[in-house]
């Protein structure tokens, strides 16, 4: 009688609840955020460009949508159904959450089945035995039920790392696509040129046979040609090279192939002045490290829960036969067995204490992993934002210097027709005025890339485009 009561109290506990076992509440994870030695060494000054009271519903992603395209949105969800990296990331977090299960079972019973035979060589006895085994360990102190929760954070973290790296594709997608679109306009630009080339090289010509023009004045822009096709053939190259990337990332054969447009979309909207603050709270990374404490927390509990004594329970029901005749029928003698263990850990060399440290100072390491992360994701919005406004400033300069180069070389070639100028000099600044264009045509890609850029710092809502 009491042996049932005390079975049925020990079931009880079992079921009911895990004495040691804690949750990681927010004001326990906050808390441990808040004792980094990063975090309390960061200042953060008057004039942030994050407002904290500003719900993230609230901004406008006009700034981004404004690089959409049809093909690259086509392209981007091509690249999430076909990356190869994405195919064997998504095995991967399976297997994560198959592991996640395997860590629950241990907070259940296991059943076995049991059986065998042995013979007696001296009188040929035979006995056989059949039977179901199931034993059970007492969470007590939390510690299989720390193990599940440590196992459960172990998966978020593997899938928000899983959504970064959609993110991550996304991006690389679109300033792949973007890059391709440069080296259109690149290309277009030089063939333009290697054309008015030629018509110049022809007017040369014509006029050496009226005595306006010589034979060095054909030679400087027959030399002038060559350069400028062998120019184009390294653009075209390295164009081609960038069709292949973009390929690679959909997951297609990089034949180098694919077919962008020729020209930029123009931008309309600008740039928000400040951003809130939960925008970086929820970035894939950070939530990522957010649940690596998670994990930390459970696995210092199973740690110290590890120290404590265990108890477990075990029953055995089965049927026992023989070929002796007191024993001879196998299913007239069935077998009932209920025990129960207890085992404490008494002396180890101070293994046990030793891992509560380890995990102490894993926990610990964790936290600075995540204000490292969380000033990392300061550091790339501060670095974009710095990033387009100097640009900005580029493309004014630029554009600027252009207009004056052109209006330059109108001059210079009327003064040529008028024999005040030669065509040495008409090439020296041809070549600047396509340097120039050539830098704005960069420009002009380097700001939609930092517009992706800011993007994903700001934790790349919708992956690329909503």
């Amino acid at each position: 009688m009491y042996k049932k009561i005390i079975i049925m109290g020990v079931l009880s506990i079992g079921l009911s609840s895990c004495i040691g076992y804690k949750e990681p509440t927010k004001e326990n994870i906050d808390q441990l955020k808040k004792d980094s030695e990063i975090a309390t060494h960061i200042n953060i000054p008057d004039d942030w460009i994050f407002d904290r009271q500003a719900n993230a519903r609230s901004i406008s992603y006009e700034w981004i949508t404004d690089i959409k395209t049809p093909q690259l949105e086509g392209l981007i969800q091509e690249g999430m159904l076909h990356n190869p990296d994405l195919i064997i990331a998504k095995e991967k977090l399976n297997q994560i959450e198959l592991a996640m299960e395997i860590a629950g079972s241990d907070l259940y019973p296991s059943v076995s089945a049991v059986a065998n035979t042995s013979n007696n060589l001296v009188n040929e006895s035979q006995i056989r035995r059949l039977a179901l085994k199931a034993s059970w360990e007492i969470d007590l102190w939390g510690k299989n039920k720390s193990a599940q929760m440590a196992s459960t954070s172990d998966y978020f973290t593997a899938k928000y790392q899983n959504i970064l790296l959609h993110q991550s594709i996304a991006g690389m997608i679109a300033k792949a696509y973007y890059l391709n679109i440069a080296g259109n306009i690149q290309e277009n630009k030089i063939e333009s040129y290697i054309l008015q080339s030629k018509d110049l090289e022809k007017l040369y010509r014509i006029q050496k046979k009226v005595g306006t023009a010589n034979a060095l004045d054909i030679s400087n822009i027959s030399a002038e040609i060559i350069s400028l096709q062998g120019y184009l053939e390294k653009v075209k190259n390295a164009n081609i090279q960038s069709r292949r990337s973009l390929e690679l990332l959909t997951g297609k054969y990089p034949e180098g192939k694919l077919a962008t447009q020729n020209s930029f979309n123009p931008l309309k909207n600008g740039i928000p002045e400040s951003f809130p603050l939960e925008l970086l709270e929820g970035r894939s990374d950070v939530q990522a490290s957010h649940f690596q404490i998670e994990k930390a927390f459970y696995e210092v509990q199973q740690a110290k829960a590890a120290r404590l004594p265990s108890l477990s329970i075990s029953s055995t029901l089965g049927t026992a036969g023989s070929n002796v005749e007191a024993i001879n029928s196998f299913f007239s003698n069935p077998l009932l067995k209920v025990g129960g263990g207890l085992v404490s850990p008494l002396f180890n060399g101070g293994k046990l204490k030793k891992n509560v440290e380890i995990k102490n100072s894993q926990q610990k390491q964790i936290v600075e992993e995540y204000s490292k992360t969380v000033l990392n994701a300061l550091n790339e919005v501060e670095s974009s934002l710095a990033n387009l406004q100097s640009i900005e400033r580029q493309l004014t300069y630029s554009q600027s210097a252009i207009k004056e180069l052109e209006n330059n070389i109108n001059l210079t070639q009327k003064q040529i027709k008028v024999g005040a100028n030669n065509s040495f000099v008409l090439i020296r600044k041809q070549r600047d005025l396509l340097k120039n264009e050539m830098n704005l045509i960069n420009l002009e890609l380097q700001y939609r890339i930092e517009r992706i850029n800011l993007y994903m710092a700001l934790g790349a809502k919708n992956f690329i485009f909503s």
